[in-house]
């Protein structure tokens, strides 16, 4: 496995080959957030839509944070050697890059069983969608509240100099509320889909009504159900990456979370970039 063998490199080659891979990532995903900066400005432009303040503004603050990598990468050797003003635009930049989306797929989540359940049904979905999303929140901002500034020159061989790391807390394990954000987050992903999943199961598995069938498949488009999949798929997929890359001490845990954050921030924008078309039933059909 590649992460094994980055592990058994010597001290002197591992962290200088992970700065310069994770100062490239950096550099693209920047490039990726800063075009849909700009699309979700064009299409609020356009449309009006309140909904594109979501994907707007954690694309505005993962720009504004991976820009802030990129210029401590080019200025900190000479203007901040002790990464002070870097921990500090770090966690400003960082409030709300991560936090609006998951806001967003709670309530996409309810918009989607809404159309499909009984309202006492609706209320434990969303009680239990609501009740994640503010663990995962509360965690999220407990996390960013505990870093601190970390000085790499040395170990990535004078190629980047400054990196966020927790403070160490309960017995030294400065690793729990980070861990507690995903652990969060995965659930709430977990739950959604299964959610997702038994739904579609039941929307096309009565096929006595055809026409009741298509309106079915037409709202579940229209409410971003391929991007509401696609989007827990990925969070289920790559949190346990992160974890084990976590366990095992690897820079390159970065590199992970970056390419989580480049998914999340296209999809949330597709979840609100949908089409709706009015779709005529006629009054006779009882299934409507």
């Amino acid at each position: 496995m590649i992460f094994d063998k980055l592990k058994s490199l010597p001290d002197h080659e591992k962290g200088p080959l992970q700065a310069r891979i994770i100062m490239t990532v950096i550099i693209m995903s920047a490039c990726v957030y800063l075009w849909y900066l700009i699309k979700c400005l064009r299409k609020y432009k356009l449309t009006k839509d309140w909904r594109f303040f979501f994907p707007l503004i954690a694309a505005l603050f993962a720009f504004s944070n991976n820009f802030n990598d990129i210029l401590s990468f080019i200025f900190s050797e000479n203007s901040d050697s002790d990464c002070k003003k870097f921990i500090i635009v770090f966690k400003v930049t960082a409030l709300l890059n991560w936090t609006p989306i998951s806001w967003l797929q709670m309530l996409r989540l309810m918009a989607f069983t809404r159309i499909f359940y009984k309202k006492n049904v609706f209320r434990v979905i969303t009680t239990v969608n609501v009740t994640l999303s503010l663990g995962y929140t509360v965690c999220y901002y407990f996390n960013l509240n505990n870093f601190k500034e970390k000085l790499i020159g040395d170990e990535t061989d004078r190629f980047m100099f400054c990196s966020p790391e927790q403070k160490p807390i309960f017995n030294n394990n400065s690793s729990l509320y980070t861990t507690l954000v995903m652990y969060f987050d995965l659930f709430d992903s977990i739950f959604s889909f299964s959610v997702l999943v038994y739904t579609i199961s039941q929307a096309l598995e009565n096929i006595r009504h055809f026409k009741f069938r298509h309106v079915k498949i037409k709202r579940m488009k229209e409410e971003g159900l391929v991007q509401l999949i696609i989007l827990t798929i990925a969070k289920i997929t790559l949190y346990p990456v992160m974890l084990y890359l976590m366990k095992e001490e690897l820079m390159i845990v970065d590199i992970v979370w970056d390419a989580l954050s480049v998914i999340v921030i296209i999809c949330a924008f597709r979840l609100v970039n949908v089409k709706y078309k009015r779709i005529e039933v006629s009054e006779f059909d009882d299934d409507y």
